[in-house]
């Protein structure tokens, strides 16, 4: 008899890979109806068994008899009636492509974007905490997105049941005429109370880090979209940042780090600005750096220089929104 492992993934278990597929705009979910995946153990010969089923529409039930097979007819449109595509491309992600990764890393095939969100619980731990598998001291998080670049689409990347983490989404808004295809990382804590955001042209890495000392909690997103997002190149010697109080212009020689403090007020919050020159491939990165928000956060966001970048906060404290941006002078 042929050893066999039965997953049976439901919208909760596919782990962010189908529970929240809605647009921008706050349209509700799609229904989504159980999902059944038959797999063999691994190095164990069986049969492979999947259907999947999104908002009504099915891709029929096939049985393959390798896991190359069942890997390829995940990503044949025409094999599964081009229903359930993202969830799909989900399972191939999972099963296809290797373990869970630690970090964005390569795209993976079929996907435009990829996010990897990590917590970190910063309080002192007791002996019991630490060994408590329930509580583990780190998160994380992973969900690969196929989307058509036709509309605005906003995907959940982190739920937090205790809201202690905080909740994340990444958000992808299409190209316009003059305006190129954008992806905001969104991250809410204190039951909305703190709201943290940063966003940049895709087509590159786009990171968001942000500490705060208050609920104890250190959350790390790391969004990659698809390199044909890009825009073309400018020229990137000078640099325009823009804050409430003026427009700050840097200039750099594209060849070594440049660090700049733009924003100092008196309840001690800072903003420094970061240029990093390209190296091994890689292209010229931004980072923004915004230290004593509400006096106990910071937040830490990067992206591509090229893509342009902007941090949006607003806490409890100051009850206003901190809007920092930062483009090539020459856009």
């Amino acid at each position: 008899m042929k050893s066999q492992w039965r997953l049976v993934a439901t919208v909760l278990a596919l782990a962010l890979g189908a529970c929240s597929n809605g647009g921008g705009g706050g349209a509700a979910a799609p229904a989504v109806t159980q999902t059944t995946t038959t797999t063999p153990l691994p190095e164990t010969p069986g049969e492979f068994t999947y259907e999947l089923v999104f908002n009504g529409c099915s891709t029929g039930k096939h049985k393959l008899t390798t896991k190359k097979a069942y890997c390829d007819a995940l990503l044949n449109d025409a094999l599964n009636n081009n229903c359930a595509r993202e969830m799909r491309v989900e399972n191939y992600n999972r099963h296809c492509t290797g373990a869970q990764p630690a970090n964005p890393g390569t795209l993976p095939s079929m996907s435009s974007a990829r996010c990897v969100v990590n917590g970190m619980d910063l309080k002192d731990r007791t002996f019991l905490d630490n060994i408590n598998p329930f509580n583990p001291q780190r998160r994380q998080s992973f969900r690969d997105m196929f989307w058509d670049g036709k509309k605005e689409q906003g995907y959940d990347i982190l739920l937090s049941s205790a809201d202690s983490y905080g909740k994340a989404r990444f958000v992808l808004s299409p190209a316009l005429p003059g305006t190129a295809a954008l992806g905001e990382i969104q991250l809410r804590q204190r039951k909305n109370q703190d709201s943290f955001s940063v966003r940049s042209g895709l087509g590159s890495e786009i990171r968001l880090l942000v500490t705060n000392y208050d609920v104890e909690k250190e959350v790390e997103a790391v969004c990659i979209s698809d390199k044909s997002f890009q825009r073309p190149k400018v020229d990137l010697h000078r640099v325009r940042c823009s804050t409430r109080s003026g427009e700050e212009i840097i200039e750099w020689d594209v060849k070594s780090a440049v660090e700049r403090r733009i924003k100092s007020s008196r309840n001690k919050e800072t903003v420094i600005v970061r240029l990093k020159p390209a190296t091994q491939g890689s292209l010229e990165r931004i980072e923004i750096e915004a230290l004593e928000l509400d006096y106990d956060k910071t937040l830490k966001a990067e992206g591509a220089l090229n893509e342009g970048l902007e941090i949006r906060y607003q806490g409890r404290e100051t009850a206003k929104e901190v809007t920092i941006s930062c483009a090539p002078a020459s856009k």
